[in-house]
């Protein structure tokens, strides 16, 4: 039996075309109009940034992407790529000769154990008013909360309990993350997969859901809408 940990743990990840290949449709329905010179980092393949440059004609994206796989797949669709990690000097060198409109951090901040500071020395290398755009999982979503309240934590290939997630938010902490590093919160917005979600849901009661092994009440809609989502992109300005 081959355990999720012997696959997707180690020095070499290996190509994963679900991962890598995979456009982020709903992210780029946040960009409408022409975003300018798009840095995208962790590019994977260059799935996201070639929808963008489909959408937008003329638009320019550098790609950053440390899986030499998908870098390479990503250099045959996107105008630039550096196959390097978001905290290396080839990015910060090349981002002080650069000015960028919109950085894309797309699944990206979970998977870094310092995305504090990671923030911080991007945002050195950004001018005033640069468009951040980044989508984190919401580790408070009704489907986590349910397993952890039956005593489960089980890490997977993809998805909020990735086993490659080394940080998790709330759309709290999310936001809370970006703040204390220096960015501006223009909005957040959850991605919501409620058949996905009612799934886990038994019982509904006014201000109450209930599950196998938790029951929640819930403030508001917004509240609701927590519970609800997967993952929250947020939307900030440098």
């Amino acid at each position: 039996m081959t355990h999720i940990w012997q696959t997707h743990l180690g020095e070499e990840v290996a190509y994963d075309p679900l991962y890598h290949d995979r456009p982020r449709v709903e992210v780029a329905s946040f960009i409408d109009e022409p975003p300018g010179l798009v840095l995208d980092i962790g590019c994977g393949a260059g799935a996201t940034g070639t929808l963008i440059k489909q959408k937008f004609p003329g638009t320019r994206v550098i790609g950053i992407e440390r899986n030499p796989q998908a870098a390479e797949r990503a250099r045959h669709v996107l105008d630039e790529v550096i196959c390097a990690s978001i905290d290396s000097e080839a990015v910060s060198t090349h981002l002080e000769r650069t000015r960028i409109d919109l950085v894309l951090l797309l699944d990206i901040l979970e998977h870094l154990y310092d995305p504090w500071r990671s923030l911080l020395r991007l945002r050195e290398s950004l001018v005033t008013g640069t468009r951040v755009l980044a989508s984190v999982p919401n580790v408070r979503n009704l489907i986590t909360l349910d397993g952890l309240a039956s005593g489960q934590w089980n890490y997977e290939e993809n998805g909020v309990l990735d086993i490659t997630h080394v940080r998790f938010f709330t759309k709290a902490s999310l936001k809370q993350l970006f703040e204390e590093t220096g960015y501006t919160v223009v909005a957040m917005e959850p991605l919501l997969q409620r058949e996905l979600v009612d799934r886990h849901v038994l019982l509904r009661g006014p201000g109450r859901l209930t599950t196998r092994s938790v029951s929640i009440t819930f403030r508001d809609l917004e509240d609701l809408e927590d519970l609800y989502a997967l993952q929250y992109v947020i939307d900030a300005r440098v």
